[in-house]
């Protein structure tokens, strides 16, 4: 991971919040899980930094990751003070360090793949031009995951999906290939290297709005149980006022969080805590 330099700074607080070197900065760092090109990602989510940027008075610095596992790290470490994880590599994150706190999510408009509100899903998904219409017939088949560390794209489907065909999921899938990230699968089914792929429906949801695929492309022929979207967290050691004043700006309408949450399709931003992702525990 390339970490761009900030500037030295101290946090803006009122008389009496700041406790003796607790909210000392070299700038303030956010990173975010590949979910799709990076550059893109980045692009993204340049008005929410700006936003904090401002809020804050301190500089606020993007950190590329290659990989979910280089975010994991760099949290779990505290090299990053605020990242978005997916659920699962946030329960990865906080068994190494306890101090990791998801503190929101957001509420995403509805779509043909998954329903208005905080929940998504993990779905396996075929061409619709595809002979199966069950996800028994699939047996023997290759299917593309997206990175280990994916929620919706490797760990839900390994967990969860044997007990809809009865049998280890090692055993029903004929050949398994992690393609990196949810675009990257949903591009190998599209291309035909992969007979099917397990993703996120937000995913499939963005790709069918940019108008790459349409409602036809993709059959799903299997749905997780519903899962809280991405977490926001924070370091372990990240000082109060500081959490308490990056909550404020993201979950306060603005100009500039309108334009982040157009970005993503998002009516909003949601207050979450560790509790919310707990249930992932059982299965992983």
């Amino acid at each position: 991971m390339v970490f761009l330099v900030g500037v030295s700074v101290s946090c803006f607080l009122t008389a009496g919040e700041k406790q003796a070197g607790e909210c000392e900065l070299s700038g303030l760092t956010f990173t975010v899980i590949p979910k799709k090109d990076i550059d893109e990602q980045l692009k993204e989510y340049q008005p929410l930094m700006t936003l904090i940027s401002e809020g804050l008075g301190v500089p606020v610095e993007m950190v590329r990751a290659s990989s979910y596992e280089s975010v994991i790290d760099s949290m779990v470490s505290g090299a990053v003070d605020v990242a978005v994880l997916g659920p699962a590599a946030y329960m990865i994150a906080h068994r190494r360090n306890a101090g990791i706190e998801a503190f929101a999510s957001l509420a995403v408009d509805g779509g043909h793949f998954t329903p208005a509100g905080s929940f998504y899903y993990s779905i396996l998904i075929v061409r619709g031009d595809s002979d199966a219409t069950a996800a028994r017939e699939l047996r023997g088949a290759r299917v593309a995951l997206g990175d280990p560390s994916s929620t919706s794209g490797a760990l839900i489907p390994k967990a969860v999906f044997p007990d809809a065909v009865g049998l280890p999921f090692g055993q029903f899938f004929g050949a398994r290939v992690f393609a990196g990230g949810h675009d990257k699968s949903m591009d190998a089914l599209l291309a035909g290297t992969v007979d099917a792929a397990f993703v996120s429906s937000a995913r499939a949801d963005e790709y069918l709005k940019r108008g790459m695929i349409s409602r036809d492309t993709f059959r799903v022929l299997w749905r997780s149980p519903p899962l809280h979207y991405d977490p926001f967290v924070f370091r372990g050691d990240l000082c109060h006022s500081v959490r308490q004043g990056i909550i404020d700006l993201m979950t306060t309408p603005s100009e500039r969080l309108q334009v982040f949450l157009a970005s993503q399709h998002a009516s909003g931003i949601t207050r979450m805590t560790h509790g919310d992702y707990e249930a992932l525990d059982r299965l992983m």
